[in-house]
């Protein structure tokens, strides 16, 4: 019995000190618990709004983005159209283009013949101006350029002399035994090509008392033969003005 005294004894008074010190202890436990949950709700707060933070910082960035994408896009959007517009004039005025630069190639064409800077051939005569059979009967520049004459009046299209085109600058003259034309040395026998209407020209060289009856009455020896497709080069010297310009209208 004595045991057993004993044993409740020492039971109360460990249920005496729980019971004295319950209340301190919950408190201070749920103190703690309080503080550990406002710790973590204010951290987790803290994240949340910066998250926030972060979010609209991103979507004010993308926002400048998409301001600044819209504005290269209606830029690039002005210059294909700009560029569309002027494909579709082309396609529009094709067929008046083609029929200008048709029309251009033409006339550069002409001013090429006319200014002899381009090879030509067709249907004319070829003259052979060789010397005599005396001293006397030379062959002078100034025959040279009396059948050049003739030829043009009688409407020649195109004239070469040894092979060297004859245009409107070009100058036939006497240098000592030779004669030069175009500044390049030539001698007899003479050759001069002419294009032309070949029965025309024939008629206005050897007309009665013509330019061929007064170069034999020299002397000379002339031979005169129509040919149906001749070949003269073009003019290969210089083709510039120093002095002479357009004048004003």
């Amino acid at each position: 019995m004595e045991k057993d005294t004993k044993k409740t004894k020492k039971n109360n008074k460990i249920i005496e000190y729980l019971h004295k010190n319950s209340i301190p202890t919950y408190l201070s436990i749920g103190i703690s618990l309080f503080l550990l949950t406002v710790m973590i709700t204010a951290q987790v707060t803290t994240m949340n709004n910066s998250e926030a933070i972060l979010q609209g910082k991103r979507e004010s960035e993308l926002a400048d983005s998409l301001v600044i994408l819209q504005r290269d896009y209606d830029e690039l959007k002005l210059k294909y159209e700009e560029s569309q517009k002027i494909v579709e004039e082309y396609q529009t005025n094709s067929a008046t283009n083609d029929t200008l630069i048709a029309s251009m190639r033409k006339q550069i064409e002409t001013l090429g013949l006319l200014a002899g800077t381009t090879d030509v051939q067709g249907e004319g005569i070829t003259i052979v101006l060789e010397d005599g059979n005396t001293a006397d009967s030379l062959v002078h520049d100034s025959d040279v350029l009396t059948l050049v004459n003739e030829l043009r009046l009688a409407g020649a299209e195109a004239i070469s002399v040894n092979e060297q085109r004859i245009i409107t600058t070009s100058a036939i003259r006497c240098v000592g035994p030779v004669i030069q034309v175009n500044y390049q040395k030539v001698a007899a026998p003479f050759k001069i090509k002419a294009i032309g209407n070949a029965q025309y020209l024939e008629s206005a060289l050897t007309i009665k008392n013509g330019v061929v009856d007064v170069l034999k009455g020299y002397g000379l020896k002339v031979t005169l033969t129509r040919e149906t497709n001749i070949e003269i080069p073009k003019y290969d010297g210089a083709l510039s003005f120093n002095y002479a310009k357009q004048g004003e209208k």
